[in-house]
């Protein structure tokens, strides 16, 4: 760690060591995630199951292979148009989303995803508004209890915290979409219930999507990909935190903060939806 510390010479930017680790990283590992692609079926066609439409490919539906998320990104938001149908007794079919979004909401199918598809998408999420809003939530609350990482409680400590909360949130989505997903053949987005489910379910499902995922195929499995790209992000950390936040246990920490506000995260996509088009109603009453 120190010789690696000396090579780069950083010391007094934290996050830009950070960024430059990532990418060393990311452009090792992008060219195995990419050879995954051979391995997938392009076909736009081919969809993924969801608990409230009945199984097109006569595999089983699972319990984990719900519908999707407001607060997901502006093309995933975007209205895509319907297949209508002369006939009124012939179902309407729902909206393809975009293979590139991760937010899939309940009442959208969600296509194949091929190896590029994923690594497109974790580079497209780690930018979005979205993603940047995030960033700022988590800084200021650091800074306003003046939590980990420790730089301060000025101005100049908001920024790094600012920096080091970008780095952790990027590498964190570039390590599990772009990479690990396609390395695990699994699907890492998240699939909203919806209203036609009960309160509570919605919100076991959504808490515990971050330890509970499902392969490309649907079957359910534990989220390797979220849980390895957590813990390496979280062990990242080492060489931009301050050196109090650098122990075994800091790191940990990080770790189970990092699961816990994607579980929050998670609540967000699933009922943002429903927040904002409650106010809406209200405010048109």
């Amino acid at each position: 760690m120190t010789t690696a510390r000396s090579i780069i010479s950083l010391q007094g930017f934290p996050v830009k060591r950070s960024v430059i680790l990532t990418i060393a990283l990311f452009a090792t590992m992008t060219p195995l995630a990419l050879a995954q692609a051979t391995d997938i079926s392009a076909s736009t066609e081919a969809m993924l199951t969801t608990p409230d439409l009945p199984v097109l490919t006569g595999s089983p539906a699972l319990p984990d292979s719900p519908g999707a998320v407001f607060f997901a990104t502006s093309s995933s938001a975007m209205p895509e148009d319907s297949i209508d149908s002369d006939d009124p007794s012939t179902p309407t079919a729902r909206p393809m989303a975009r293979p590139q979004v991760k937010l899939i909401s309940a009442n959208r199918t969600a296509p194949t995803q091929t190896a590029g598809d994923k690594v497109l998408m974790g580079l497209r999420e780690a930018v979005t508004p979205y993603s940047v809003i995030g960033w700022f939530i988590s800084a200021g609350w650091a800074q306003l209890i003046d939590g980990s990482p420790n730089y301060g409680t000025n101005s100049e400590a908001f920024a790094k915290r600012l920096g080091a909360s970008a780095a952790l949130a990027s590498s964190r989505g570039i390590f599990g979409d772009s990479i690990l997903g396609p390395v695990f053949h699994q699907d890492t987005r998240y699939y909203q219930l919806g209203r036609s489910h009960k309160f509570i379910n919605r919100v076991i499902y959504a808490g515990t999507r971050t330890i509970i995922g499902k392969t490309d195929s649907g079957r359910a499995i534990p989220n390797y990909a979220f849980l390895i790209a957590t813990a390496g992000s979280s062990g990242l950390t080492v060489t931009y935190y301050p050196d109090r936040n650098t122990s075994g246990s800091q790191v940990f920490q990080t770790f189970a903060t990092s699961v816990g506000g994607a579980a929050l995260g998670n609540l967000v996509s699933e009922f943002g939806g429903d927040v904002i088009q409650a106010l809406h109603l209200s405010r048109r009453e």
